[in-house]
């Protein structure tokens, strides 16, 4: 596989203060790669910095092998995409307007959509699931439904490399089990490398390829979950939020629960989930 980024003694924070040690790690194609830690850890100080939209305290992101910084805006913006938390707040733009915007990069000076643009709009509509969406103010989505339009918007510009701030934020588990699907195909069949990150550390641990751990003033680690988990870096980094999770998907007394986290959601019936009686209900409601 091949070198998509890499960080040379990358030092990220505000000011030229330092939130972290230097850090130095590397994306390859097609990897899904999970950036996990407790609030203001800088997991989105990181994604900004390699994204080019903050400059770093020290150190370089090479991309394709190049600086980072040595790419135009429009380069950058053929090479990657970003979903962060932030959303447009128009009163009058449609989905298809901001889906739609992320096509600019590949449309000539009058910026016209074609026939070709049009269909690639529709065709990732349908792939998150919200085509039937497509006329619907923006604004009067739910934030569940926008996030996914965004992730839209993320897709039609087409890029090898594809940043995720929070994704799964404001989804119901069902819908975080169709947006790991399309992390999974989209790494898996167009050799996409995505950094995505997340609170939710049972999906970041069961379906993240490779996983960045960071801990305000701690190194960022990297490893397997599995690796993480046996050298006790997560009980480390996440033990005061572990200790107030419920893992009630995780009882035998609810196997087809059970079954839906269990590693492999690629054929689980989401609405089946949903219509579940104890759907949503922690165990000692049960």
């Amino acid at each position: 596989m091949s070198e998509v980024l890499h960080t040379y003694q990358l030092s990220i924070g505000y000011k030229g203060q330092a939130l972290m040690p230097a850090i130095e790690v590397s994306l390859n194609e097609g990897d899904i790669v999970a950036l996990a830690g407790p609030n203001g850890s800088g997991k989105t100080t990181l994604f900004k910095t390699l994204s080019a939209s903050l400059k770093p305290v020290g150190g370089e992101v090479k991309l394709f092998g190049k600086d980072l910084r040595d790419y135009s805006p429009t380069e950058r913006s053929s090479l990657f995409s970003l979903v962060l938390t932030e959303k447009p707040d128009d009163l009058f733009l449609k989905v298809f307007d901001i889906v739609a915007a992320g096509r600019y990069p590949h449309l000539g000076l009058l910026a016209k959509l074609k026939a070709e643009d049009e269909q690639i709009i529709y065709d990732s509509l349908e792939t998150v699931g919200i085509s039937h969406l497509v006329n619907r103010n923006f604004v009067s989505l739910s934030d569940g439904e926008q996030q996914k339009v965004m992730i839209a918007k993320a897709l039609v510009q087409d890029t090898p490399l594809i940043f995720m701030d929070e994704p799964a934020a404001f989804l119901d588990y069902p819908s975080k089990i169709e947006l790991v699907n399309i992390m999974h195909k989209l790494s898996r069949e167009k050799h996409k490398t995505i950094l995505f990150s997340s609170h939710d550390l049972d999906l970041l641990l069961r379906h993240a390829d490779v996983m960045w751990v960071v801990a305000p003033q701690q190194p960022l680690r990297q490893g397997t979950p599995k690796e993480l988990v046996e050298q006790g870096i997560i009980d480390e980094y996440f033990k005061p939020i572990v200790a107030k999770e419920e893992f009630y998907w995780m009882t035998s007394k609810h196997p087809d629960l059970k079954t839906c986290f269990s590693g492999d959601w690629s054929d689980i019936d989401t609405n089946s989930l949903r219509n579940n009686e104890n759907y949503g209900r922690n165990v000692e409601s049960w």
